[in-house]
């Protein structure tokens, strides 16, 4: 009788322990979340990431409006400042890499310079299409937008995202290099006007 209740007691907390193991198991596990300036940068690893895409849109807005090229292109055309849109952009390497962290900046530091156009791109220009022709039910003649009078762009961006990375035999070290390559190229005749390229190199060391 005294066996048959010990043993009982041993599997009675032995299931004990399985359940508060379990319970626990459930409980979300806590972080503690810093706020910083979006600025700030953060190397979680060696791949791709904010910090990487600031310094190719800054490195890359910088140069197209030193070169010369919107210069050249405003006295070949009566003054008209050329009109850009942004067409695909290639990622060739071995990670996902969203081309709009840098893009979309692009755009908009070029826009504000005051110095070019710029027109929707493929993805947003459905959107627009789909608003003009409700537009042409639902609203007031006066408000109503024209139907197929889109500005056409002269040049469009477009580039890619080429990777090389190294490892070391102790497998230790990982060097990753990327090269982002963006051309602007008159759509009628297929000449680049300006070719740039941002290089971004890391080396992660396991400790």
């Amino acid at each position: 009788m005294n066996t048959y209740s010990s043993h009982t007691v041993r599997t009675l907390l032995m299931l004990g322990a399985i359940a508060a193991g379990l319970a626990g198991g459930c409980e979300p596990s806590r972080r503690d979340v810093q706020r910083v300036d979006p600025g700030t940068v953060v190397d979680v690893d060696y791949r791709f990431n904010d910090t990487d895409a600031r310094q190719v849109w800054q490195g890359m807005s910088n140069d197209a409006q030193f070169r010369g090229w919107i210069d050249r292109w405003m006295a070949e055309h009566n003054g008209q400042r050329p009109i850009i849109i942004v067409g695909p952009i290639k990622n060739k390497t071995q990670e996902y890499i969203d081309t709009g962290l840098f893009t979309r900046n692009f755009e908009r530091e070029m826009l504000n310079s005051g110095r070019v156009r710029v027109v929707s791109a493929k993805d947003d220009r459905g959107d627009l299409r789909d608003e003009r022709l409700q537009g042409q039910e639902w609203n007031s003649p006066e408000t109503r937008k024209i139907l197929k009078n889109e500005l056409g762009a002269d040049l469009m961006l477009i580039g890619d995202i080429l990777q090389v990375k190294d490892r070391s035999l102790n497998g230790r070290t990982v060097v990753n290099y990327y090269q982002v390559n963006l051309d602007l190229t008159n759509i009628e005749s297929n000449e680049k006007v300006w070719i740039g390229s941002v290089e971004v190199k890391k080396v992660s060391t396991e400790r």
